[in-house]
């Protein structure tokens, strides 16, 4: 039995999941801190993608110069398309934020499990199963329920709105895109990259703040826990994970974040869901543990 359990540990496709589910449950409590942050759009992103940038670079140093004792080479089109990926992607969030209403941000975001499937196709010739196309289906119905289930307001369709949605699709598409060349080239510095790109965003940021100043104690450090601890370790993680499993997979499990993260906002700061929120949550959160169970059940030993 000791020997079995071994054995599934060091299986591709466990490892994978597991880290996957771990990086998904790390980055939960993002949101939270954000709004404990009080910031605006590009303010956040200065403050997110210097101190993130900062954090990665921290852990490819640990990793790559201190365990590996090796300079990576990042001369090449993959670490590119990370860095620019990771740059789109923090920037078109903060700005989805900022002008549009948050429910079609997020949803827009959700199909970033849509993106992977027709990316790893394309490029790696990898498709989905039924049972995965079924889950993506239940999620995106949870998801659709809890976001503009239970007396939602309606989303006026205009300019903001609209940009808002193109946002989170950019998003959307940059987190695939991200995870299927991690997946594709197993030698690029992927962390590297990344934090690179997380710099640049900020500096992007630091550029349109129209106000940059230095947050009260309690909102830096709400930033600070986003931007040094959750941002970096959850994304090296989940990135990590993609080498593993599918890419699709990944940005399915990541959509965790989407339900639990409200869960941690009314913890945190006592603004309660509603029940279409809940009952959305809990439709995402069976369909992953379904799903992840199967995924398990498949795999070899």
């Amino acid at each position: 039995m000791y020997r079995s359990a071994m054995r599934k540990l060091k299986n591709p496709g466990t490892i994978g999941l597991s880290l996957a589910l771990f990086g998904a449950l790390l980055l939960t409590p993002d949101t939270l801190f954000m709004r404990i942050s009080e910031l605006d759009g590009f303010t956040m992103l200065a403050w997110r993608g210097v101190l993130s940038g900062l954090g990665y670079l921290l852990i490819w140093a640990w990793f790559s110069l201190r365990l590996e004792l090796k300079i990576p080479n990042f001369l090449t089109l993959s670490f590119a398309i990370v860095v620019i990926c990771q740059i789109i992607n923090a920037t078109f969030f903060s700005l989805a934020i900022a002008v549009a209403p948050v429910t079609i941000v997020l949803i827009s975001v959700a199909t970033a499990p849509i993106f992977s499937a027709i990316l790893s196709w394309f490029f790696l010739g990898e498709t989905l199963s039924k049972f995965s196309i079924g889950t993506a289906i239940l999620v995106l119905f949870g998801l659709y329920i809890s976001v503009l289930g239970g007396g939602a307001t309606l989303i006026e369709l205009d300019t903001s709105t609209l940009l808002g949605a193109l946002f989170g699709l950019g998003v959307a598409f940059t987190l695939a895109m991200n995870f299927t060349i991690i997946r594709k080239d197993k030698n690029v510095p992927f962390v590297l990259a990344i934090g690179i790109g997380a710099l640049l965003a900020g500096s992007l940021g630091l550029l349109c703040a129209d106000n940059l100043y230095w947050p009260p104690v309690k909102n830096m450090a709400a930033i600070a826990v986003t931007g040094i601890i959750i941002l970096p370790v959850s994304f090296c993680t989940l990135s990590y994970a993609a080498r593993f499993v599918p890419s699709s997979t990944v940005s399915l499990i990541m959509l965790l974040e989407t339900v639990l993260g409200p869960l941690w906002i009314w913890w945190g700061i006592g603004e309660e869901p509603t029940n279409a929120m809940l009952l959305g949550g809990a439709i995402v959160i069976f369909s992953l543990a379904a799903f992840l169970i199967n995924q398990r059940k498949n795999r070899p030993t």
